[in-house]
């Protein structure tokens, strides 16, 4: 499995399911799998304590919420403040994701709004406002075609 050899397919199996449904019942599972329950109880409580599971979430309809404007947003930083600067946009309720990447830009940043004016305000009194932002390239979402977690 190269960087994955303690996972088996077993536990990529209950992985996927869990993905699909964190909720989902271990009869429910073990149905679909034909790995009996107690196994799947003994593989996830493994994965847990090894730390293979980050957390089990809920995740909200955007419609639902109202968060429905999203961007993705490329930022330039100051060198000298780069680091100040991506802990206060991690630290904005707005932003869902800073990722710092290699290139023209230092940060990647995606985040949500109720609107557009939303969206501006946010963009121009909160984030341009930080202390080592020098240029941003802001793109506009239009659709949502796909959105997910990483594969298992």
């Amino acid at each position: 499995m190269g960087n994955r050899p303690d996972l088996d397919e077993i536990d990529l199996a209950i992985l996927r399911h869990l993905r699909k449904n964190s909720r989902m019942r271990f009869h429910e599972m073990s149905k679909l799998t034909g790995i009996p329950d107690a196994t799947l109880q003994f593989r996830l409580k493994r994965m847990m304590e090894k730390g293979v599971i980050d957390k089990f979430t809920a995740i909200a309809k955007p419609e639902w919420t109202g968060y429905t404007v999203i961007a993705l947003v490329l930022v330039q930083t100051d060198t000298d403040r780069h680091d100040e600067a991506k802990v206060h946009l991690a630290e904005l309720p707005e932003i869902s994701v800073v990722y710092s990447v290699l290139g023209e830009y230092d940060l990647f940043i995606k985040l949500w709004a109720r609107s557009l004016d939303e969206l501006n305000s946010l963009i121009n009194d909160k984030i341009r406002s930080i202390d080592g932002i020098e240029d941003l390239l802001e793109i506009v979402v239009v659709e949502r075609v796909k959105e997910d977690a990483p594969p298992v």
